[in-house]
Order: C-alpha cells, then structure tokens, then sequence
C-alpha cells in the first residue's frame, strides 16, 4: 500500500514539474492575460497606455509587468519608451 501511494506521489510530482517547465501556469491571472491581449492588438504600449486601457494601479502594473518581462513574455524599449511582446 506505502508502495502505490508513493508511486502516485512521485507521478504526481513529475506531472506538476512538467507542466510548471512549460508555463502552464503562467496566464492564469486575468490581468496579466489581458495585458497580453492588448500587446496582441496594439503590438506596443507605453506603461502608461497599458495601466489606462485596463485600469490597473500603478503599482500593480509594475508588479505585473515585470513578472512578464522575467519571463519573458514581454520585452520593452526604452527610448522611446514601450512595451511589446517577446519573439518565442
């Protein structure tokens, strides 16, 4: 009996990494799928059209954004200043 429960365990385990090594996770939040959207629109957006368009706080824009960007879902330019989707 430990044997099976251990062995389901550890499928389970490996199933989880599997689908944590693909991002499987990565869109689940709504505004960070939104942003997505909107840079499949527009192709790029300044910070400030992106916080606008989807009425998200400065601070959680910022939050959300870098989350894309360590990802790198999303890359950004500096001069001028935009954002845009990252080639994968």
């Amino acid at each position: 009996m430990k044997k099976r429960i251990i062995g389901y365990l550890l499928n389970l385990l490996a199933m989880l990494s599997f689908l944590k090594k693909f991002d499987f996770f990565k869109f689940r939040d709504p505004e960070k799928k939104a942003i997505i959207e909107l840079l499949k629109k527009k192709e790029n957006c300044t910070f400030g059209e992106i916080i606008k368009s989807l009425n998200l706080s400065s601070s959680r824009g910022s939050q959300i954004i870098n989350e894309l960007k360590s990802k790198g879902v999303i890359s950004n330019k500096i001069d001028p200043p935009y954002f845009k989707l990252a080639r994968q």
